[in-house]
């Protein structure tokens, strides 16, 4: 079975390289790939509310269904007018700083977990930038997205996920441990390579039951015009004076691998969510503090 897609529009990643998007072209590619697009957002308009509201109704003449965007620090009004549609998004998350975030999703569930519909979403919400499993756990989200699983193997980080008393924890913060060999991260206390044995030992483990090995890597210093083996590359493809020689593929020595790896956590992550809808009681929840410390069930 063929799945279809979640389609973002690429603002905030165009407005942080400083580029911008053309409405056109957008709404061209969307009626290009439709029979690939389950859901599309909006073309919103970062820092302006009122210019998101227009690509929504230019959108919308064009014979689309794009979902509507409320973003943190919008005015209010915005969000009311995004309660008009069954299904919307939130945004600005990414870059909320220190207790900012927890307080504007309160505020945004409140809206949809009301008493009229005994605490049950009455809408569909879906998060940009979502990855802290605290915040995925406390609201109930219908859809959410992040690029963190690819962000965190590029920098030589697996994800494991925390435990107690032999349960793996899905609603706590997982431990992120640095494992490749060409991390500058040797002094670090969660550098595997640093860890006590028996912690090494179970993380070993619990990588090979996902069908993954640590690894093992070697390093030496060759002259000039040195020609790689097969097992080999250049950690440095300028000055070609040091070689990383492969003597056990893994995680280690392999970024790709790291990635499939950190997506198996969110899968992990996924399945261990309540089915939604489910109620959400706003006097009853944990608190600021306890969501952002990784405390409570």
């Amino acid at each position: 079975m063929k799945h279809k897609i979640f389609l973002d529009s690429g603002a905030f990643s165009a407005y942080q390289n400083k580029t911008s998007i053309n409405i056109e072209d957008y709404i061209r590619f969307i009626n290009d790939h439709l029979s690939e697009i389950e859901t599309y957002a909006n073309l919103d308009s970062i820092g302006s509310a009122e210019e998101s509201w227009k690509n929504q109704k230019i959108m919308e003449d064009a014979g689309l269904n794009p979902l509507p965007v409320y973003h943190l620090d919008e005015d209010p009004r915005y969000l009311e007018m995004c309660m008009e549609y069954p299904y919307f998004c939130v945004g600005g998350l990414a870059s909320a700083k220190g207790k900012a975030l927890a307080p504007f999703l309160r505020n945004v569930f409140k809206k949809i977990c009301t008493k009229k519909t005994d605490y049950f979403p009455s809408h569909k919400i879906h998060g940009f930038g979502i990855a802290t499993p605290q915040i995925i756990n406390m609201f109930p989200w219908y859809s959410i997205d992040t690029t963190s699983w690819v962000q965190y193997g590029r920098y030589g980080i697996i994800l494991i996920p925390q435990v107690l008393n032999q349960q793996l924890l899905f609603n706590k913060p997982p431990m992120t441990i640095t494992v490749s060999t060409r991390s500058k991260a040797f002094g670090d206390s969660n550098y595997f390579w640093n860890l006590p044995k028996e912690s090494q030992e179970w993380i070993t483990k619990y990588c090979y039951q996902k069908g993954f090995a640590i690894g093992l890597t070697e390093y030496k210093y060759v002259e000039p015009k040195y020609k790689l083996k097969e097992n080999e590359k250049f950690t440095d493809r300028k000055k070609k004076d040091k070689v990383e020689v492969v003597l056990i593929p893994g995680l280690c020595n392999d970024g790709d691998m790291r990635t499939a790896f950190n997506l198996e956590f969110f899968l992990d992550l996924e399945k261990n969510q309540l089915q939604w809808p489910w109620r959400w009681l706003p006097d009853n929840d944990r608190t600021i503090e306890d969501i952002l410390n990784g405390l409570g069930d």
